[in-house]
């Protein structure tokens, strides 16, 4: 039976160049790789959406404008993830993280890749079922949750990093 893989071993795993928040002067950095990974995924994400929006204007489907309002909370998130500032709001200057809240750091950037890439799978999900009204509507509500979700934790993890 192998080794369980930590928490810095499977982001290092899915985001190249990421170092754990080990050394200081590499902190920003690895801060900007998690973002970016994550920004990453939702703008697959939002593409995926738009193509679910010319294929439900297509068949003139009844959830048109519950998906735009969807593509426009999606669009939101991804550019609040992508364009903070490095270690939002320069946190990183007035808090000091030993290794429990490192670890719950941690435990936020895998929650938020994790949570990008069921949004992704979502938005996959809902294109597939445009011509199914039922199951579409199911879609977008799932997807809803989903951002719902994501934003949470996004909120939380901003509001840890930044000693709140």
């Amino acid at each position: 039976m192998g080794k369980e893989t930590s928490l810095v071993e499977k982001l290092e795993l899915v985001i190249p160049g990421f170092h754990g928040y080990k050394k200081k002067e590499l902190i920003r950095e690895d801060d900007r790789l998690v973002r970016g990974k994550v920004a990453d995924t939702l703008a697959l994400a939002r593409r995926e959406m738009e193509r679910a929006m010319q294929r439900c204007a297509m068949v003139s489907c009844a959830q048109l404008v519950a998906i735009d309002n969807l593509r426009k909370k999606l669009m939101a998130l991804e550019s609040r993830v992508r364009h903070a500032e490095a270690g939002y709001r320069g946190y990183f200057d007035r808090v000091k993280f030993k290794e429990d809240e490192l670890n719950r750091l941690l435990e936020y950037d895998a929650r938020m890749i994790e949570l990008a890439e069921e949004i992704l799978n979502e938005v996959k999900a809902l294109n597939g079922q445009i011509a199914n009204p039922q199951a579409l509507g199911m879609a977008v509500l799932n997807l809803d949750e989903e951002l719902v979700n994501f934003e949470e934790v996004l909120g939380k993890r901003m509001s840890f990093a930044a000693g709140e």
